[in-house]
């Protein structure tokens, strides 16, 4: 039967459609095989940095902070207001005066009834009025040399912040890391143990072994099962903790750039490690400009006894509508000198009581740093020593299993001995990764302790 031109177009139009649904397929899966981008540690941790919160809110105290400082500058600038008042009344000394600020004070208004009983009059008055201090007892400049130092505490605070982000992308990134090659250690581990079951049911079937191997092997598959699980569900969470130091969402997925080599990484004994801290540690530097605030503010406070001069004036306008008013002014100079104040004396004492807690505090804060930097140094010595240890494990774990499935093949052994054998070798390889994971955080903690946490390429 001849083919219809009907049905041509329709196998035609099956076939487009089929061919643009492979291709639809075939971009999606390009696209997902596209979708991870490839991040390494350097720009981990620039994108924190750049994205993290905790950044934006120091990067915020800082610039409030430098605003504070042009604030107080402004102490020795003038203040001028504006001030439009409307009053009417017929007491007789505002209707004297305001008819003389007015320029409307005439012979009749000497009348003893008129000045008595005036009638009620209005008064706009407008008034501009300045003040400029001259003298101001130095507190212009104690509130800018304290808000200068409190912008240095500010700077000194987004640098322990950026270097507490560093550690903190640093340690998920390479948790991330350490969390893939253990998924892949148990990913071995679960191979190996479905290979030993279905090798054990075979020999169970051959009358080569007993059923007590058979359940051991399945014992033994359950274990390793249950270990990738738990290290699966531990990658999804460092990767998460990962993403949200990056300020993205905790399912984004990457292709982390890096590996848990073998390094060493050189530092000094411990006790040149807390003088280094001393030396480098934000807070601590901190803690000696509050210091030195307090006892700028004790200063400022005594200075307070001292005189005050300022310069002020003003200039009016009044009118009885508004209009064909007449205008006054006023200049001068004050001096201010305070006799008695109650108060001087308690707040001179909270000052010196101030500036006695900065120095407690900074006392309390080295000793917090010496253990800090002790701990960091202890954790990196037990670290490095776990590395050479797991090492040596290793290679006695692998050797040890290869003997014991020796004997097993020639019945000197049980099979239980092979699988606490293999277990044995996994726990090695586990123990080499954490170590090497650690090693690397314990030498990111004393950067980190000692202030100098400031660059993360020596890591790559």
């Amino acid at each position: 039967m001849p083919t219809r031109p009907s049905q041509i177009i329709v196998f035609n139009f099956l076939l487009l459609a089929g061919l643009t649904i492979i291709l639809a397929m075939s971009t999606a899966i390009c696209a997902q095989n596209i979708i991870k981008p490839k991040l390494d540690l350097d720009d981990a941790v620039e994108t924190a940095l750049a994205r993290n919160p905790k950044t934006k809110v120091s990067d915020s105290r800082l610039k409030i902070a430098i605003l504070k400082i042009e604030e107080a500058k402004t102490g020795k600038q003038p203040f001028v207001q504006f001030s439009q008042s409307v009053i009417r009344s017929n007491n007789p000394v505002f209707v004297f005066g305001s008819l003389l600020e007015q320029g409307r004070f005439g012979t009749s208004n000497f009348a003893i009834d008129s000045l008595n009983n005036p009638r009620g009059i209005f008064n706009f008055r407008s008034l501009v009025a300045g003040q400029m201090p001259l003298f101001d007892q130095w507190q212009t400049r104690a509130r800018v040399d304290q808000a200068t130092t409190a912008k240095t505490q500010a700077e000194l605070q987004a640098e322990a912040v950026r270097q507490q982000l560093r550690f903190d992308v640093l340690r998920s990134f390479y948790g991330a890391i350490l969390g893939k090659q253990m998924l892949a250690v148990s990913d071995e581990a679960v191979k190996s143990a479905d290979a030993n079951r279905k090798k054990t049911k075979d020999m169970v079937d051959v009358g080569i072994t007993t059923n007590a191997d058979s359940l051991a092997a399945e014992v033994e598959f359950a274990n390793a099962g249950q270990q990738k699980l738990e290290a699966e569900s531990g990658l999804v969470t460092t990767t998460a903790a990962l993403n949200l130091l990056l300020g993205d969402k905790p399912e984004v997925e990457r292709e982390l750039v890096g590996d848990l080599q073998e390094k060493y990484f050189p530092i000094g004994d411990q006790e040149e490690l807390i003088r280094v801290a001393f030396a480098y540690r934000p807070d601590y530097l901190s803690s000696e400009l509050a210091i030195k605030n307090s006892r700028r503010q004790t200063k400022a406070v005594k200075d307070l006894s001292l005189p005050r001069v300022d310069a002020f004036g003003n200039f009016g306008y009044s009118s009885p509508y508004i209009a064909n008013g007449s205008t006054d002014y006023t200049f001068g100079v004050s001096l201010t000198y305070t006799l008695f104040d109650a108060g001087r004396k308690i707040r001179t004492e909270q000052a010196a009581e101030a500036e006695t807690l900065a120095s407690s505090e900074k006392q309390v804060l080295a000793n917090q740093i010496s253990l800090e930097v002790v701990r960091a140094f202890q954790s990196y010595k037990t670290a490095r020593a776990k590395i050479q240890v797991s090492i040596k494990s290793i290679t006695q774990a692998d050797e040890a299993l290869r003997i014991t499935q020796d004997r097993y093949k020639f019945g000197l052994t049980t099979f239980n001995e092979v699988i606490g054998s293999e277990a044995a070798l996994v726990r090695a390889k586990h123990n080499l990764l954490t170590a090497r994971y650690e090693y690397y955080v314990s030498y990111a903690s004393v950067l980190l302790a000692t202030g100098r946490l400031t660059d993360v390429r020596l890591f790559d």
